[in-house]
């Protein structure tokens, strides 16, 4: 099992796997507790691909990291050729719309937000989906 399936198999079961300082920190389901062992065998691969991943707005969760290569056409904007620049600046308006600083999400919505990520293979959700009714 390689790094990236081993974080899918613990996202898409409801888990969690993060990097904590120099340490693979994970929160299992019962279910996959016999995974502990291929986390300590794997650390370093995992510590590569989780270093890789942006860092989430706090109220925000990872869904899938599956980026695509560049360029990228949106809907609504022209064409995305650096698209880890792109995830990193569409977090960073998601977090202000989170904290409603609308000005510094460029006045886009939490939806359409989520949306442009989605677009380029960074599948997010927010953690109350309340939010982004308000």
């Amino acid at each position: 099992m390689v790094a990236a399936e081993i974080i899918e198999t613990i996202t898409s079961k409801g888990g969690r796997i993060w990097l904590e300082e120099d340490k693979v920190r994970a929160r299992l389901p019962e279910t996959l507790r016999p995974l502990v062992g291929v986390i300590h065998s794997h650390k370093l691969e995992l510590m590569a691909e989780l270093a890789r991943r942006p860092t989430m707005p706090a109220g925000v969760r990872l869904i899938r990291w599956a980026p695509k290569a560049a360029p990228v056409q949106l809907s609504q904007c022209p064409t995305v050729t650096n698209v880890d620049l792109f995830i990193g600046s569409t977090l960073r308006q998601l977090e202000a719309r989170l904290n409603g600083k609308d000005w510094l999400a460029g006045n886009w919505t939490l939806s359409t937000l989520i949306d442009r990520l989605d677009t380029v293979g960074c599948y997010v959700a927010l953690d109350d989906p309340r939010a982004a009714l308000q």
